[in-house]
């Protein structure tokens, strides 16, 4: 799927970048082990304590503390400011909680995907079994956000 991706961006000119908490570097790793990715794909950030979020991810520590990392509004000021940031017509983010312990009483497996399309944002909840290794829910939640991309850029 990940090389389709990368040519349907080339075919159509995009340019994509991502904001990574939970998967902590797979998407762009994911997205890096395809020939020519370089063209399409400038950068990302891997942001895993708030601090960090807050200093170099630009997400506002207001939003943190009122809605909690693992949440629809972080994940979707984690994808604006990142398409902001590379200036990119698409920017993924992922935020959530692969274990091995509940995170602020939201449980494990709990993941949100922001995609920033131009001014389009889509933010997609996913609930994975929470008896789920961290390796698998990172995978599953990279899987998700490329089935996304494909549905946004055919």
């Amino acid at each position: 799927m990940e090389e389709q991706i990368v040519a349907l961006l080339l075919k159509h000119n995009l340019t994509l970048s991502s904001y990574e908490s939970i998967t902590g570097g797979l998407f762009a790793n994911t997205i890096t082990n395809i020939p020519n990715a370089s063209k399409i794909f400038p950068g990302g950030l891997i942001t895993y304590s708030n601090y960090v979020k807050s200093k170099n991810g630009k997400v506002s520590k207001q939003i943190i503390q009122k809605y909690g990392v693992v949440s629809y509004e972080v994940a979707a000021a984690m994808a604006d400011k990142c398409q902001k940031q590379f200036k990119t017509d698409l920017a993924v983010s992922f935020t959530g909680n692969a274990g091995p312990t509940a995170l602020d009483n939201l449980p494990i497996g709990l993941v949100f995907i922001g995609v920033k399309y131009h001014s389009t944002l889509i933010v997609e909840k996913l609930l994975l079994d929470p008896h789920l290794d961290r390796i698998t829910i990172k995978k599953l939640a990279v899987e998700k956000a490329l089935t996304i991309l494909l549905e946004i850029i055919k």
